[in-house]
């Protein structure tokens, strides 16, 4: 199996794009290769998938960028914690349990109790 790894695409990629700059220099001799080179190098990086720079340090600035990393696992997190106050949450009042059944409550309606 001679499949190219990502790193080779990505250097077939770049030998490419040396190539058609280097075409492009010979067929346009007004501008100058730098500027070229500069206006090449900024499509390419537009095409590239840019990162997200976090310049802020705060504790809500950390927590919005995990959250931007990782969405699967901190909803999974969130999820987990939701459900482990709700195990926690006090116990009913057994007393108002019994108050809530449907043959008591049909009773108080009735005006029997």
């Amino acid at each position: 199996m001679n499949t190219p790894s990502p790193h080779d695409r990505d250097t077939m990629r770049e030998e490419a794009l040396k190539g058609r700059l280097k075409n492009a220099l010979t067929h346009s001799p007004d501008e100058g290769s730098d500027a070229l080179q500069a206006r090449v190098l900024a499509q390419w990086r537009q095409a590239r998938p840019q990162t997200v720079v976090v310049t802020s340090t705060g504790p809500l600035a950390s927590l919005q960028a995990a959250w931007r990393q990782h969405p699967v696992l901190w909803t999974g997190a969130l999820v987990a914690l939701a459900m482990a106050l709700w195990m926690l949450r006090p116990a009913q009042d057994p007393a108002l349990e019994e108050l809530t059944q449907p043959d008591v409550l049909m009773l108080i309606s009735n005006g029997e109790l």
